[in-house]
C-alpha cells in the first residue's frame, strides 16, 4: 500500500518545518494500556468523509478526506465512529517496537454519540452536545490530540448498516501533545461530514490506535 500523502494544513509557518527530521517512539507502554427538533435532525451527513479545522485566533486551516470509517453500536442512541486517512501500513506502524514515524502524517478521529436526537423532542441550542469529539492529528511523526464535542446531526440510526452525521463549528482544543508538536489551531471549529460502515472488527483496532496516540502523548496544560 502507498503511503498518504500528509494532509493539507495551511498556517502563517509551515507546521512540517517546525517538526524534528527523525522521530523515533517507543510503543511498549502504549501497547500495554491500549491492547489490555424538526424532521431534518435525521438529514445530517454524507457520502465519504470530510473535515475542516479552522483557529479561532490564527489564520490556520487544517483539511483532510477521512477514506476509511467504521462504527460500532451499543443501543439506540450510543455510537462509535472512527474514521482516518492513515493507511494500514501506517496504522500498524503503531504497535511497532521502536517505530520510526518521522514520514507518518495523517488524522485519525473518534465521534462518540451519546444521544441521538429525537425529532420534535430534542432542542437545538448553540451551547447543546450530543456527542464528544476526539482528533488526533500525526505531523511526521508528532503527535496532537484535539478534544471538544458538538451537536451531531445524524443522517441514520445507530444500528444500521451505515450510519451518517455532520458537524458544524464544533469547538476543539489541543489537551494532549509529543514535545516536538506544535499547534497552530487552539482554540479551533470543526466542520465534518461523513458516513460510516458498521464494522464490528475495525472499530476496536482503531480505537486501540488512537488509544496508543494518546499515551505516547503528554498532558497540555492550559495557558
Amino acid at each position: 500500500m502507498t503511503t498518504n500523502r500528509a494532509p493539507k494544513i495551511t498556517t502563517p509557518a509551515n507546521l512540517a518545518r517546525r517538526m524534528s527530521a527523525t522521530t523515533v517512539i517507543t510503543l511498549s507502554t502504549a501497547i500495554a494500556l491500549s491492547m489490555g427538533a424538526c424532521n431534518a435532525m435525521r438529514g445530517g451527513g454524507g457520502s465519504g468523509g470530510s473535515s475542516t479545522v479552522v483557529s479561532d485566533t490564527t489564520a490556520s486551516i487544517y483539511k483532510t478526506n477521512l477514506r476509511t470509517r467504521a462504527y460500532t453500536y451499543h443501543d439506540d442512541n450510543t455510537a462509535d465512529i472512527y474514521l482516518t486517512d492513515l493507511s494500514d501500513e501506517q496504522l500498524t506502524a503503531f504497535f511497532e517496537k521502536n517505530a520510526d514515524w518521522s514520514q507518518i502524517s495523517g488524522t485519525l478521529v473518534h465521534i462518540h454519540l451519546f444521544l441521538d436526537p429525537k425529532p420534535g423532542k430534542t432542542p437545538i441550542e448553540p451551547t447543546a452536545a450530543n456527542a464528544s469529539i476526539r482528533y488526533a492529528i500525526v505531523s511526521r511523526g508528532q503527535i496532537g490530540i484535539y478534544d471538544g464535542a458538538g451537536f451531531m446531526l445524524p443522517g441514520q440510526k445507530p444500528g444500521k448498516d451505515t450510519i451518517s452525521g455532520s458537524f458544524a463549528a464544533a469547538p476543539l482544543r489541543l489537551t494532549r501533545a509529543t514535545e516536538g508538536f506544535n499547534d497552530p489551531l487552539t482554540p479551533a471549529r470543526l466542520d465534518m461530514s461523513f458516513d460510516a460502515q458498521l464494522d464490528d472488527l475495525a472499530s476496536p483496532e482503531l480505537q486501540a490506535r488512537l488509544d496508543a496516540l494518546a499515551a505516547v502523548a503528554k498532558p497540555v496544560r492550559e495557558p
